[in-house]
């Protein structure tokens, strides 16, 4: 009986291998770059084990077909799960496999490939920072479109789209990001993405950019398209919750849109549909659907909230608060989850009247609100600085890249030399001339890229500016909707700060020295800001200037007049209380070894008992942290004749 099953056992290797023969035999007879493709391309070809495939290899390096060992490489990689050939070493050695076959006759569509992959491959094993690999994604879009997008599309190139668009939106480069996308979806044939999931993917990413742009009505004609997409297009059902995910995310998106398009009742229907698709496979033991239905539940009722239905928004309370225990908050990407509850929550009990507990959750979402938005503004700075760290470094790769053709160059030159030593003679003349001629060029292009980098030093400080002149708007248009005094005058000196900052940034894009102001004039104009904002139309209150033609930096000039702006505010809030006339007088001047600023009044004094190191005024604890900022020393003399702040510091000249 043993000897039988060995005996089949062999029957069957001995038919296996026969397949494999004939497989190879195949390609073998294949005679075009487009037939192999095709053959490589096949899903049957998976089905073949890993030396079958390698018994392939021979025959492409013996056609010398460099198009097709390229490819036989990339689907090599693409196979490893199934051919079960992972470790450490696998993807770097393909990599460099690829890459040598596209450089051997100058592929240019299948370096750009290689350069991707291995871009790719190196920021996965942190050997490229997310600075770095968006220069060499940047590097490989723009080659991919001078050559043509239809030319990619053996290589996957949704998904090479998806990745170098979803690097472009996380570092803040919408505008790249949009374009290389619209690209991917503008392959139009749904059979061309390597799955549904990619599709979505890149759907979503258009979505998100056309919703962060507040173009509401283009963000849900895409979320409509994620919808139909996963309604048409099931997984498997190893997957089938994906398909799920998708259709009750974009509802929800929908619905969110909705209301802030102000159509509160067909926002509800969206919300609804969205959470109806979560609710039918709720889990608790998945924390995926958990989080899900949370953030449905957070949509649902904040529509309901706006719709008054607190009838029905009560149990749905209670259900996302059962929700909360199953969702570990201490995560970074569920730390801020409570912080949209808490929002219903204030607006449910305002809607009942209960200012109690609507002010105990208003506690509660200030307190996550002011960490969200010190998060985004830490994030948003970081996406500037990423992108001016990606325009060095790709301005390195290029030059790596100049320098190693001109290496490169001079090893062929050595080699000519060495086998016609007397005709070379005059060829090295000529290379020399042309080299200074290429030198010339690199220094020109040189120069022209650095008055590139300083004209966009330039826009930086400007749009900053105008960031900044916005979120002054901000605050004036707050205090205009509000009827508290106290409020009114907190969004004032709020504006007043967000001023002096904005108009460091102005002078610094007018000027020609992109790093250093004059301080003169910055100081009269902020001073004469300060002066119409806070003096009164009741008081005569001469203020006065004395101060010298310095220059400072921007991290000397910017805690000067947030300082300047503080201690001149108080002066008419508090130095001339029940007077109508008075002066503040203001100097500045600087010497070698250091600078002093001296802000005098000749108001009421401060209180006999004032601590300045005690004080929970919040514009002085500002000049006391602005003051160690800038490494300096803060006194003050106060009596009835008036108040003089003096601040000395470690010279700062630029």
């Amino acid at each position: 009986m043993k000897q039988f099953a060995v005996l089949i056992f062999l029957f069957a290797a001995s038919v296996i291998s026969a397949q494999q023969a004939q497989s190879v035999e195949a390609f073998r007879k294949l005679t075009t770059t487009a037939q192999r493709f095709a053959f490589l391309a096949d899903s049957n070809v998976v089905k073949m084990d890993k030396p079958a495939y390698d018994a392939i290899l021979p025959v492409i390096e013996a056609k010398k077909d460099d198009k097709t060992l390229f490819f036989w490489h990339f689907q090599y990689m693409r196979f490893a799960e199934q051919f079960k050939v992972f470790n450490d070493e696998l993807f770097p050695k393909i990599l460099e496999n690829m890459s040598n076959a596209a450089a051997k006759r100058g592929l240019d569509i299948e370096s750009v490939v290689a350069q991707y992959h291995i871009a790719f491959d190196d920021f996965g094993n942190k050997k490229l920072s997310e600075q770095q690999v968006y220069s060499a994604f940047i590097h490989c879009f723009e080659k991919i479109k001078r050559l043509g997008i239809d030319n990619f599309r053996p290589y996957s190139i949704d998904q090479i789209l998806l990745q170098i668009g979803g690097n472009f939106y996380a570092l803040g480069d919408y505008d790249k990001a949009l374009e290389c996308l619209l690209e991917a979806e503008n392959l139009n044939k749904p059979k061309l993405y390597s799955s549904p999931h990619i599709h979505t993917l890149i759907l979503n990413l258009i979505q998100s950019i056309y919703a962060d742009a507040k173009n509401y009505p283009k963000a849900i004609a895409y979320a409509e398209k994620i919808y139909d997409l996963n309604l048409n297009n099931q997984y498997d059902a190893e997957h089938s919750w994906f398909s799920t995910f998708w259709q009750g995310l974009s509802s929800l998106d929908i619905a969110l849109y909705l209301f802030e398009m102000g159509n509160f009742e067909k926002g509800e229907k969206y919300a609804d549909r969205g959470y109806a698709k979560y609710k039918a496979q709720e889990d608790i033991n998945n924390p995926e659907k958990v989080v899900a239905a949370f953030d449905a539940l957070y949509v649902l009722i904040k529509i309901k909230l706006k719709l008054g239905k607190l009838n029905e928004v009560e149990p749905l309370l209670k259900k996302v608060e059962f929700f909360k225990t199953y969702i570990p908050l201490s995560t970074e990407a569920n730390y801020f989850k409570p912080l949209k509850l808490y929002q219903n929550y204030v607006n449910y009990y305002e809607a009942k009247k209960d200012y109690t507990n609507a002010f105990r959750y208003m506690k509660l979402v200030a307190e996550l609100q002011d960490s969200l938005e010190r998060r985004n503004d830490k994030r948003k700075l970081w996406q500037i600085e990423s992108r001016v760290k990606s325009d060095n470094y790709l301005s390195q790769i290029q030059s790596a890249e100049a320098e190693n053709r001109l290496q490169e160059r001079l090893r062929n030159l050595a080699l000519i030399t060495l086998v016609l030593f007397g005709a070379i003679a005059f060829v090295v003349y000529r290379r020399i001339k042309k080299d200074n001629q290429t030198i010339t060029k690199q220094k020109t292009l040189l120069e022209q890229s650095l008055g590139e980098k300083e004209n966009m030093l330039r826009e930086i400080h400007h749009r900053i500016k105008n960031n900044l002149q916005v979120i002054s708007g901000l605050f004036d248009k707050q205090s205009r909707q509000t009827w508290d005094e106290t409020t009114r005058k907190l969004m004032k000196e709020g504006q007043d700060r967000v001023f002096s900052i904005a108009l460091v940034h102005e002078n610094l894009y007018q000027s020609d020295n992109l790093t250093t102001i004059q301080i003169k004039s910055y100081l009269e104009t902020l001073t004469k800001n300060i002066e119409k904002s806070q003096k009164s139309e009741f008081q005569d209150i001469a203020l006065k200037l004395d101060v010298d033609d310095s220059v400072l930096d921007i991290d000397t000039a910017i805690p000067l007049g947030l300082i300047l702006n503080e201690l001149i505010t108080n002066c008419y809030k508090y130095a001339f209380k029940d007077r109508t006339k008075g002066e503040i007088q203001i100097r500045f001047h600087q010497t070698a070894n250091k600078m002093v600023l001296d802000v005098q009044d000749n108001g009421v004094g401060l209180p006999q008992n004032f601590d300045i190191d005690k004080t929970k005024s919040l514009g002085i604890n500002l000049v006391r942290g602005l003051v160690r900022q800038l490494d300096g020393k803060l006194d003050f003399t106060s009596s009835a004749e008036g108040t003089t702040f003096t601040i000395c510091c470690i010279n700062q000249v630029a």
